[in-house]
Formats: structure tokens, C-alpha cells, sequence
């Protein structure tokens, strides 16, 4: 039913569009820093702050959040290498260093995957006794949540960031049997890169100038390089079961051999980039490529980072989102923009857009800036439902 008091762009965004974020890290937040994701006494800041909360129930619901692909990253042991000063956080957080750093890889994934699994399930109403988030874990599970109506638990579904999470060479893993495990889990994407190179591929160069501090996160990456032969097998695997191959971080020639690989047989997705034609950083994505994602069917996701949005420093970055938007729709067309926040990714997110809930001020601007509500629809949801229902193959 219409409120008939809700301003035009409110209206736009909690009644006629079906939100999805294909990039948010709730998963760091409980499992780092045990917060219950239930919980409203986390303030989101201005400032860079790796432990400020954007993305509890509070928040989502604030936005009006319908589908929010939840992201689990095990943090990489070269984090530690790069920056000496953090290994004194083993003496502060000794049971989380020991959970992270204490075991390989792909266990560590596995418990995350437990933990936020476990949080979500303790998103109760306590008026109504209702779940006010539930992880999906196929398809038809999906789209029963969403024909629930607009009162429905917020979807979550699990992805993954790095390759590193199948297993490194010294952990002797199979890759493999490790990735059919993650898609027999419900994780419909898997992001082949992060902040090192694993054993799939290589990464672009990570770090914002403004952590580079005393000494730290200053180690170079070899752009040239691209996928392993084991990246190719887990590419080609991943195409196979039905999950969504995820190109952010990956070198330019790394994402090349994606798209090579994958061509038109299911879509790719860039969950959290930037256009390289307005901030020219090797992480985002060139004219060429997003014609190339275009061209599989798949979506590149806006990240609201202004690091990656802009050229140059600013705080508000809504300007540069909006902006970076009109550029995915001029080159790929309007079916193949979404949005990817990276919210809780120990990211700075623009002072402007700041957490979850502050969601439908871009719909109003992109209102302003001329956006229909028909594509509004597809930028905010429609082509990410669209890519998802298309590569996921986990149905049942």
C-alpha cells in the first residue's frame, strides 16, 4: 500500500525498487569483533574508522536493504607481513588471532561462514517473533523469501572474497573439492583476488595512501601478472557448478583471462569497482571491460569508496557515485549497473553515504539527476536479481 505522505524519492526507494548490495562485510564485524549484528549502539563515523558499524539490522532495514550478498574474507597472513605493528593485536584479541592466523585458510572460511550464519539466525522481532534477516542458500529459497511480500526478513546470501580461502600451496588443498564444498554451502560468487597473490591470481595494488603509514603497506604488485594454471581449472570449475566468477581486485590481465574463459556463458561480476575512465587506478574497470561484462550478461557494482571513485580527495563522494553510475550506463548499458558498497570492509565509505541507512539519498539524487524510476529499479536490484538468478546455479 502507498504511504501517501512519504516524499517522492522515499517512496521510489522502500515501495517500487528491490535493493540489493552485492558487496557488504557484516561477517567482519561478528566474527573480528564479536558485535551482534541485531544491536543499534554501533555509530557509523565520518571518519576512516575500521571499527565503525554500517551495516547492523537496524541499518539495512533504515535503508530499506531487501537482498544483501554478505561477504566472508579471511584475513590474509601477508596483512601481518606488510605491517609489523599489527601483530601486536595477538596480544589484545589472542582467541581471534588464533581463530584467523591459527589455522589454515580454508577452515577459517568455513568458520566464518558458521559465525555469521549463527548471528543472522539471532535477528529475531521481539514483538513479533519473526526473523528479521535469513540466509537463502539456492535460488528457490530466494525467490520464496522475496514473494513474501515488502515485510519480508532481509535475504542474505554468502559470498566470498579471495581465492586464498580454497587453500594455499603449503596447506596442500584441492581446490577443487574445496570449491564444490562452498557451492554445496549456498556461496553463489567467489572474488578470485584480495590483497595478495594466492594461488588463482594476482592482485591489483590495495592500499589508500592514508594507511601507508610508518613503514606499513607499502609492498608492490606485479600488474603484468595474471591467473595461475589453478586459476583457469577453478575459473572453468566455477562456470561449471553454476557460481558467479567476481573479477574486483584481479589485475587488468587477470581479469582479461576472465573474461576469455567465461565469454557469454554465464554473467561475470565486478561486485565493488570504480571506472577507470574517471579515477584511472588499475583496480577499476576500463571502457572495453565493462562492454566485455555487459556482453556475458553480468553487472559491475559501484563501490562506495571515494578512494576508487575519484581522482582526487574529497569527502563527499555521493557526487562521484552518481557519476561513476551515468558512466557504467553510457558505456554498458543500463542493465549492467549495480551497487556494491563494501560497506564494513574496513573501507571509508564517502561522508555522505556513510552506513546501510542512508541508502535512499542516492536515490534521490539519482532522481535529480534525471534516472527514471524504471531504471532505478534495475540499478538498485533488478540487474543484479537479474545476474544471479542467471549464474547461480545452486536451485535446491
Amino acid at each position: 500500500m502507498v504511504d501517501p505522505t512519504l516524499p517522492e524519492w522515499k517512496r521510489v526507494h522502500e515501495q517500487v525498487c528491490t535493493v540489493v548490495d552485492l558487496h557488504a562485510h557484516p561477517s567482519l564485524n561478528v566474527s573480528l569483533f564479536n558485535r551482534a549484528i541485531s544491536k543499534r549502539v554501533y555509530p557509523s563515523t565520518r571518519a576512516f574508522d575500521p571499527f565503525s558499524v554500517r551495516t547492523n539490522i537496524h541499518q539495512l532495514q533504515q535503508g530499506s536493504v531487501d537482498v544483501l550478498l554478505s561477504v566472508i574474507y579471511p584475513p590474509e597472513r601477508g596483512i601481518v607481513e606488510e605491517c609489523k605493528y599489527i601483530k601486536l593485536l595477538k596480544y589484545f584479541m589472542l582467541p581471534t588471532w588464533n581463530k584467523i592466523y591459527g589455522q589454515p585458510y580454508f577452515q577459517v572460511t568455513n568458520q566464518l561462514l558458521d559465525e555469521i550464519e549463527k548471528a543472522v539466525a539471532q535477528t529475531v522481532n521481539p514483538q513479533t517473533g519473526k526473523p528479521q534477516a535469513k540466509f537463502v542458500y539456492s535460488l528457490i529459497e530466494l525467490d520464496e523469501l522475496l514473494s513474501q511480500g515488502p515485510d519480508h526478513p532481509i535475504a542474505m546470501v554468502h559470498c566470498i572474497e579471495g581465492g586464498h580461502s580454497l587453500g594455499v600451496a603449503e596447506e596442500h588443498p584441492d581446490h577443487i573439492k574445496n570449491l564444490e564444498h562452498f557451492f554445496q554451502r549456498g556461496v553463489a560468487y567467489m572474488i578470485l583476488a584480495h590483497f595478495f597473490k594466492n594461488d588463482l591470481t594476482h592482485p591489483c595494488f590495495p592500499w589508500p595512501e592514508n594507511i601507508q603509514k610508518f613503514g606499513c603497506f607499502r609492498g608492490e604488485r606485479d600488474l603484468t601478472l595474471g591467473l595461475t594454471p589453478k586459476g583457469e581449472e577453478v575459473v572453468e570449475k566455477m562456470v561449471e557448478l553454476g557460481m558467479l566468477v567476481d573479477v574486483s581486485h584481479c589485475t587488468p590481465p587477470a581479469r582479461k583471462r576472465v573474461y576469455e574463459i567465461v565469454g557469454k556463458r554465464a554473467p561475470i561480476l565486478a561486485s565493488h569497482v570504480g571506472a577507470y575512465e574517471i579515477n584511472p587506478d588499475p583496480y577499476n574497470l576500463q571502457d572495453w571491460e565493462l562492454r566485455r561484462i555487459a556482453e556475458s550478461g553480468g553487472v559491475a557494482g559501484v563501490i562506495f569508496m571515494n578512494y576508487w571513485l575519484m581522482p582526487h580527495a574529497t569527502g563527499r563522494g555521493i557526487n562521484f557515485i552518481t557519476r561513476t553510475i551515468q558512466h557504467f550506463k553510457d558505456v554498458a548499458g543500463i542493465e549492467h549497473v549495480g551497487i556494491g558498497t563494501d560497506f564494513d570492509g574496513f573501507t571509508d565509505p564517502p561522508d555522505d553515504l556513510r552506513d546501510a541507512s542512508q541508502l535512499p539519498f542516492l536515490t534521490q539524487r539519482l532522481l535529480v539527476e534525471g534516472f527514471s524510476e524504471e531504471e532505478l529499479i534495475k540499478i538498485w536490484g533488478g540487474n543484479a536479481l537479474r545476474a544471479i538468478r542467471q549464474g547461480w546455479g545452486k536451485r535446491t
